[in-house]
Protein backbone atom coordinates (compact mmCIF):
# COMPACT_ATOMS: atom_id res chain seq x y z
CA UNK A 1 0.00 0.00 0.00
CA UNK A 2 1.15 3.50 -0.82
CA UNK A 3 -0.19 6.74 0.60
CA UNK A 4 1.57 10.07 0.17
CA UNK A 5 0.68 13.75 0.41
CA UNK A 6 2.08 16.55 -1.73
CA UNK A 7 1.75 20.34 -1.41
CA UNK A 8 -0.14 22.25 -4.09
CA UNK A 9 1.42 25.01 -6.18
CA UNK A 10 2.00 28.05 -3.88
CA UNK A 11 -0.62 30.08 -5.76
CA UNK A 12 -3.27 27.49 -4.80
CA UNK A 13 -2.64 27.04 -1.09
CA UNK A 14 -5.56 29.26 -0.09
CA UNK A 15 -7.88 26.84 -1.92
CA UNK A 16 -6.09 23.48 -1.73
CA UNK A 17 -4.67 21.82 1.36
CA UNK A 18 -2.79 18.99 -0.34
CA UNK A 19 -2.79 16.50 -3.19
CA UNK A 20 -2.64 12.85 -2.12
CA UNK A 21 -2.01 9.53 -3.80
CA UNK A 22 -3.30 6.13 -2.69
CA UNK A 23 -2.45 2.80 -4.33
CA UNK A 24 -3.05 -0.80 -3.32
CA UNK A 25 -2.68 -4.18 -5.04
CA UNK A 26 -3.93 -7.71 -4.29
CA UNK A 27 -0.54 -8.36 -2.63
CA UNK A 28 -1.62 -5.95 0.13
CA UNK A 29 -4.39 -8.36 1.11
CA UNK A 30 -8.17 -8.28 0.62
CA UNK A 31 -9.66 -4.85 -0.02
CA UNK A 32 -11.42 -3.98 3.23
CA UNK A 33 -14.28 -1.55 3.79
CA UNK A 34 -13.00 1.98 4.38
CA UNK A 35 -14.83 4.20 6.87
CA UNK A 36 -14.17 7.80 5.82
CA UNK A 37 -15.10 10.35 8.47
CA UNK A 38 -15.67 14.13 8.22
CA UNK A 39 -12.63 16.41 8.34
CA UNK A 40 -14.15 19.69 7.10
CA UNK A 41 -12.47 19.43 3.69
CA UNK A 42 -14.25 18.62 0.42
CA UNK A 43 -12.29 16.50 -2.04
CA UNK A 44 -11.87 15.82 -5.74
CA UNK A 45 -10.78 12.24 -6.41
CA UNK A 46 -9.62 10.76 -9.71
CA UNK A 47 -9.62 6.95 -9.91
CA UNK A 48 -6.93 5.67 -12.29
CA UNK A 49 -7.18 2.17 -10.81
CA UNK A 50 -10.30 0.26 -9.89
CA UNK A 51 -13.38 2.29 -9.04
CA UNK A 52 -14.46 2.59 -5.41
CA UNK A 53 -17.99 1.61 -4.56
CA UNK A 54 -20.04 3.42 -1.94
CA UNK A 55 -21.95 1.29 0.54
CA UNK A 56 -25.38 2.86 0.91
CA UNK A 57 -27.52 2.75 4.04
CA UNK A 58 -29.37 -0.39 2.93
CA UNK A 59 -26.14 -2.17 2.03
CA UNK A 60 -26.40 -1.67 -1.74
CA UNK A 61 -23.20 -0.82 -3.64
CA UNK A 62 -22.99 2.27 -5.85
CA UNK A 63 -19.95 2.69 -8.09
CA UNK A 64 -18.26 6.06 -7.91
CA UNK A 65 -17.53 7.93 -11.11
CA UNK A 66 -13.98 7.99 -12.43
CA UNK A 67 -13.53 11.68 -11.44
CA UNK A 68 -15.66 12.54 -8.43
CA UNK A 69 -16.26 15.55 -6.20
CA UNK A 70 -17.12 14.70 -2.60
CA UNK A 71 -18.72 17.60 -0.77
CA UNK A 72 -18.61 18.12 2.96
CA UNK A 73 -19.37 15.07 5.06
CA UNK A 74 -21.61 15.31 8.11
CA UNK A 75 -21.61 11.52 8.64
CA UNK A 76 -19.32 8.60 7.82
CA UNK A 77 -18.91 7.45 4.22
CA UNK A 78 -18.34 3.72 3.70
CA UNK A 79 -16.30 2.75 0.66
CA UNK A 80 -15.40 -0.61 -0.83
CA UNK A 81 -12.21 -0.14 -2.86
CA UNK A 82 -11.23 -2.41 -5.72
CA UNK A 83 -8.37 -4.87 -5.41
CA UNK A 84 -6.16 -2.63 -7.56
CA UNK A 85 -6.84 0.82 -6.17
CA UNK A 86 -5.23 3.89 -7.67
CA UNK A 87 -6.42 7.37 -6.71
CA UNK A 88 -5.24 10.95 -6.78
CA UNK A 89 -7.14 13.17 -4.38
CA UNK A 90 -7.25 16.95 -4.18
CA UNK A 91 -8.04 17.85 -0.58
CA UNK A 92 -9.50 21.34 -0.72
CA UNK A 93 -9.57 23.91 2.02
CA UNK A 94 -12.98 23.93 3.78
CA UNK A 95 -13.96 26.98 1.71
CA UNK A 96 -11.95 26.08 -1.41
CA UNK A 97 -14.43 24.24 -3.62
CA UNK A 98 -16.91 26.93 -4.66
CA UNK A 99 -14.32 28.99 -6.51
CA UNK A 100 -13.35 25.94 -8.59
CA UNK A 101 -16.83 24.58 -9.22
CA UNK A 102 -19.07 27.66 -9.13
CA UNK A 103 -21.71 25.75 -7.13
CA UNK A 104 -23.40 26.65 -3.88
CA UNK A 105 -21.70 24.17 -1.60
CA UNK A 106 -24.70 23.27 0.57
CA UNK A 107 -26.08 21.41 -2.46
CA UNK A 108 -23.08 19.09 -2.38
CA UNK A 109 -23.02 18.23 1.34
CA UNK A 110 -23.00 14.43 1.79
CA UNK A 111 -23.21 14.14 -2.02
CA UNK A 112 -20.75 12.86 -4.62
CA UNK A 113 -20.82 14.56 -8.03
CA UNK A 114 -19.40 13.35 -11.33
CA UNK A 115 -16.86 16.00 -12.32
CA UNK A 116 -17.16 15.11 -15.99
CA UNK A 117 -20.63 16.66 -15.74
CA UNK A 118 -18.98 19.88 -14.53
CA UNK A 119 -15.86 19.82 -16.72
CA UNK A 120 -16.98 17.62 -19.60
CA UNK A 121 -14.10 17.77 -22.11
CA UNK A 122 -11.37 18.83 -19.68
CA UNK A 123 -12.36 16.22 -17.11
CA UNK A 124 -12.43 13.40 -19.66
CA UNK A 125 -9.05 14.48 -21.05
CA UNK A 126 -7.50 14.47 -17.56
CA UNK A 127 -8.89 10.99 -16.82
CA UNK A 128 -7.35 9.65 -20.02
CA UNK A 129 -3.99 11.36 -19.50
CA UNK A 130 -3.65 10.22 -15.88
CA UNK A 131 -4.75 6.70 -16.80
CA UNK A 132 -2.02 6.52 -19.47
CA UNK A 133 0.70 8.12 -17.33
CA UNK A 134 3.74 5.94 -16.71
CA UNK A 135 4.25 6.75 -13.03
CA UNK A 136 3.02 8.73 -10.01
CA UNK A 137 5.26 11.73 -10.66
CA UNK A 138 3.74 12.23 -14.12
CA UNK A 139 0.22 11.81 -12.73
CA UNK A 140 0.87 14.45 -10.09
CA UNK A 141 2.27 16.82 -12.71
CA UNK A 142 -0.82 16.37 -14.91
CA UNK A 143 -3.18 17.06 -12.01
CA UNK A 144 -1.16 20.11 -10.91
CA UNK A 145 -1.28 21.55 -14.44
CA UNK A 146 -5.02 20.89 -14.64
CA UNK A 147 -5.64 22.72 -11.34
CA UNK A 148 -3.57 25.71 -12.39
CA UNK A 149 -5.55 25.97 -15.64
CA UNK A 150 -8.82 25.84 -13.74
CA UNK A 151 -7.52 28.44 -11.29
CA UNK A 152 -6.66 30.77 -14.18
CA UNK A 153 -10.19 30.36 -15.56
CA UNK A 154 -11.97 31.19 -12.29
CA UNK A 155 -14.56 33.92 -12.47
CA UNK A 156 -15.57 33.86 -8.81
CA UNK A 157 -13.17 34.66 -6.01
CA UNK A 158 -13.50 32.99 -2.63
CA UNK A 159 -15.29 34.88 0.15
CA UNK A 160 -12.53 36.44 2.28
CA UNK A 161 -14.85 36.89 5.26
CA UNK A 162 -15.72 33.19 5.29
CA UNK A 163 -12.03 32.32 4.79
CA UNK A 164 -11.25 34.41 7.88
CA UNK A 165 -13.99 32.64 9.83
CA UNK A 166 -12.71 29.21 8.78
CA UNK A 167 -9.17 30.17 9.83
CA UNK A 168 -10.42 31.25 13.26
CA UNK A 169 -12.29 27.99 13.70
CA UNK A 170 -9.22 26.00 12.69
CA UNK A 171 -6.83 27.91 14.93
CA UNK A 172 -9.18 27.50 17.90
CA UNK A 173 -9.75 23.81 17.19
CA UNK A 174 -13.45 24.58 16.95
CA UNK A 175 -13.40 25.99 20.46
CA UNK A 176 -14.93 29.42 19.83
CA UNK A 177 -18.53 30.53 20.24
CA UNK A 178 -20.45 31.25 17.05
CA UNK A 179 -21.50 34.67 18.35
CA UNK A 180 -17.84 35.51 18.98
CA UNK A 181 -16.90 34.19 15.54
CA UNK A 182 -19.61 36.31 13.90
CA UNK A 183 -18.33 39.41 15.73
CA UNK A 184 -14.79 38.77 14.47
CA UNK A 185 -16.19 38.47 10.94
CA UNK A 186 -18.31 41.62 11.20
CA UNK A 187 -21.54 39.72 10.55
CA UNK A 188 -24.61 38.62 12.45
CA UNK A 189 -24.79 34.94 13.35
CA UNK A 190 -27.50 34.43 10.73
CA UNK A 191 -25.48 36.18 8.01
CA UNK A 192 -22.42 34.12 8.91
CA UNK A 193 -24.38 30.87 8.66
CA UNK A 194 -25.80 31.82 5.27
CA UNK A 195 -22.35 32.69 3.91
CA UNK A 196 -20.87 29.43 5.29
CA UNK A 197 -23.60 27.35 3.68
CA UNK A 198 -22.78 28.84 0.28
CA UNK A 199 -18.99 28.73 0.56
CA UNK A 200 -18.32 25.76 2.84
CA UNK A 201 -21.50 23.71 2.62
CA UNK A 202 -22.23 23.38 6.34
CA UNK A 203 -22.95 25.88 9.14
CA UNK A 204 -20.04 27.19 11.22
CA UNK A 205 -21.30 25.36 14.32
CA UNK A 206 -21.09 22.01 12.53
CA UNK A 207 -17.65 22.82 11.11
CA UNK A 208 -16.49 23.70 14.63
CA UNK A 209 -17.73 20.31 15.88
CA UNK A 210 -15.86 18.53 13.08
CA UNK A 211 -12.62 20.39 13.85
CA UNK A 212 -12.96 19.47 17.54
CA UNK A 213 -13.63 15.82 16.59
CA UNK A 214 -10.55 15.75 14.34
CA UNK A 215 -8.42 17.37 17.04
CA UNK A 216 -8.73 14.16 19.05
CA UNK A 217 -6.78 12.29 16.34
CA UNK A 218 -4.06 14.95 16.34
CA UNK A 219 -3.59 14.67 20.10
CA UNK A 220 -3.46 10.88 20.09
CA UNK A 221 -0.96 10.98 17.22
CA UNK A 222 1.27 13.68 18.69
CA UNK A 223 1.52 12.21 22.16
CA UNK A 224 1.06 8.54 21.29
CA UNK A 225 -0.75 8.02 24.56
CA UNK A 226 -4.02 6.40 23.56
CA UNK A 227 -5.54 8.10 26.60
CA UNK A 228 -9.03 9.01 25.53
CA UNK A 229 -9.95 11.19 28.52
CA UNK A 230 -6.86 13.37 28.08
CA UNK A 231 -7.48 13.65 24.34
CA UNK A 232 -11.13 14.58 24.92
CA UNK A 233 -10.24 17.36 27.34
CA UNK A 234 -7.37 18.59 25.17
CA UNK A 235 -9.68 18.81 22.16
CA UNK A 236 -12.16 20.96 24.09
CA UNK A 237 -14.78 18.39 25.06
CA UNK A 238 -16.51 18.74 28.42
CA UNK A 239 -15.87 15.07 29.19
CA UNK A 240 -15.35 11.72 27.51
CA UNK A 241 -19.10 11.18 27.09
CA UNK A 242 -19.30 14.39 25.03
CA UNK A 243 -16.54 13.07 22.75
CA UNK A 244 -18.25 9.68 22.39
CA UNK A 245 -21.42 11.39 21.17
CA UNK A 246 -19.44 13.08 18.40
CA UNK A 247 -17.77 9.79 17.44
CA UNK A 248 -21.17 8.16 17.09
CA UNK A 249 -22.32 11.12 15.00
CA UNK A 250 -19.30 11.47 12.71
CA UNK A 251 -17.80 7.95 12.70
CA UNK A 252 -20.88 5.88 13.46
CA UNK A 253 -18.91 4.01 16.12
CA UNK A 254 -17.48 4.29 19.61
CA UNK A 255 -13.89 5.66 19.63
CA UNK A 256 -12.21 2.34 20.42
CA UNK A 257 -14.22 0.46 17.80
CA UNK A 258 -13.42 3.11 15.21
CA UNK A 259 -9.69 2.90 15.86
CA UNK A 260 -9.78 -0.90 15.66
CA UNK A 261 -11.50 -0.66 12.26
CA UNK A 262 -8.93 1.70 10.73
CA UNK A 263 -7.01 0.33 7.76
CA UNK A 264 -5.65 1.44 4.42
CA UNK A 265 -7.11 4.69 3.18
CA UNK A 266 -9.25 5.32 6.26
CA UNK A 267 -6.18 5.12 8.50
CA UNK A 268 -4.23 7.45 6.21
CA UNK A 269 -7.09 9.94 6.17
CA UNK A 270 -6.99 10.41 9.94
CA UNK A 271 -3.19 10.31 9.93
CA UNK A 272 -3.03 8.03 12.93
CA UNK A 273 -1.37 4.72 13.66
CA UNK A 274 -2.35 5.06 17.33
CA UNK A 275 -4.11 2.00 18.69
CA UNK A 276 -7.07 2.37 21.01
CA UNK A 277 -6.67 1.34 24.62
Amino acid sequence: MLYSEHPPHPTLTRLIRCIWVFEATPDDGPAEIQRIVPDGCPEMVLHYGDHCQEIESGGALKRQSRFVFAGQLSQPLLLQPGSRAGMIGIRLQPNGARAFLGLSMHKATDVRLDLTDVWAHDGAALIEAVGNAENTAVRLQLVAQFLQRKFAQMRKQSDNTVAHGVALLQSSGGYISIDNLADHCGLSSRQLERRFLGEVGIPPRLLASIFRFRRVFDLLEQHDTGRWVSAAIGAGYFDQAHMIRDFKRFAGQQPQAFYRSLNGLSAAMVGSETSAS
